[in-house]
């Protein structure tokens, strides 16, 4: 089990936070935090490597990260491109330093700027209800964050916002925003939803209707595994939302079942990104007793580590800790089924041979 960093990573927040203050050079700033970093916590930056579960502060470290292989390695654009960069990356730092250590002065500049991918992360995890109207009216704007924003504003019981899932559900083509409004459609079910006034603007889509209204928010595990692309995001959003309270045997079962299901179904790049995320989201916080007591039974860790191995390297790399937390015999049965030929990895760069050779390395 890695050791805990929780201080290690508070006092990094602290100082990086004091160098923007500090250097009044956006570059120069980056470039001493991107130092900074180096040496705090070595070459190999990852949330994973780091053991975080916390969304915002995995957020800044691959930031942090990002901002160490721009210094590192890439010093060949053109200068209007590098400063575009500088500037981006600035930004995102600077916002997410300021709500972790100044979350007052964090509120106000919000109001008065640009809405970043970062902001969201930061309002759902801290709960800040008094941004719900601007996430309204940002959203009803031309923005590329409406799938983000009504992400967010499921983790809010507030009245305004049973309209606008309405509106969304109705007026949107995407159906990564229909599945989510229809959740927060669900979630308002005792606020007087009138179901039929739905299946009226469902335009098609009357199975998800049937499906979202049977569904049991309270028991997951009771509920018909999602068989269409809208099923399943309407699931997963609702249990990366409730994923810490469902700890009980049947439940996570349930959801590893949905979970080896997706690599079956084909999405578009920028709605597989959010549900991605939300599988790290779910891994990083599912049960991790109950789920090790799972993985015990060979067919079952194989089914799940096929499916892990399939994710992204940047979404791997969040789940690392977690594997170290499953401890030594969950290595042990992963490393024997792969040389049993039990779990195929198909590619040379596979991630769990990477981080099998990782973990035995720090081993010894």
């Amino acid at each position: 089990m890695k050791k805990d960093n929780s201080t290690l990573l508070n006092r990094a927040v602290n100082n990086y936070f004091q160098i923007l203050a500090s250097i009044p050079s956006k570059s120069d700033a980056l470039k001493s935090i991107a130092d900074r970093a180096t040496s705090d916590f070595g070459d190999y930056i990852t949330p994973g490597n780091l053991n975080i579960t916390d969304e915002i502060l995995i957020n800044l470290i691959e930031l942090i990260d990002q901002i160490i292989y721009e210094f590192r390695e890439n010093n060949d654009y053109n200068s209007n491109i590098r400063d575009y960069i500088i500037d981006d990356l600035y930004s995102k730092l600077s916002l997410t330093l300021e709500a972790l250590i100044d979350p007052a002065k964090y509120l106000s500049n919000l109001k008065n700027r640009t809405i970043y991918p970062d902001d969201l992360i930061i309002i759902k995890n801290k709960q800040l209800a008094e941004m719900i109207p601007l996430l309204i009216s940002e959203s009803a704007g031309i923005t590329n964050l409406q799938k983000e924003i009504i992400k967010s504003l499921i983790y809010f019981h507030d009245e305004p916002c049973l309209e606008f899932y309405y509106n969304s559900f109705k007026n949107t083509t995407s159906g990564f925003i229909k599945s989510a409004a229809l959740l927060g459609l669900k979630y308002n079910n005792d606020k007087g939803l009138n179901w039929n006034a739905v299946e009226e603007i469902s335009n098609g889509l009357k199975d998800l209707i049937i499906y979202a209204k049977n569904f049991d928010i309270h028991r997951t595990d009771i509920n018909l595994l999602p068989s269409t692309k809208e099923e399943l995001t309407f699931t997963i959003l609702h249990v990366e939302k409730n994923i810490k309270k469902m700890n009980d045997a049947g439940s996570i079962n349930w959801i590893i079942s949905m979970l080896i299901s997706i690599p079956a179904f084909n999405f578009e790049n920028s709605w597989l990104y959010e549900i991605n995320t939300s599988i790290s989201n779910i891994l990083l916080n599912i049960d991790l007793t109950i789920l090790k007591d799972i993985l015990k039974n060979e067919s079952a860790l194989i089914k799940t580590m096929k499916f892990i191995d399939l994710l992204p390297g940047n979404i791997f790399n969040r789940l690392t800790g977690r594997f170290d937390d499953l401890g030594m015999e969950f290595l042990f049965n992963l490393n024997s089924a792969i040389e049993k030929k039990k779990v195929i990895i198909s590619s040379s760069n596979s991630n769990i041979l990477n981080y099998l050779c990782w973990s035995i390395t720090e081993t010894f």
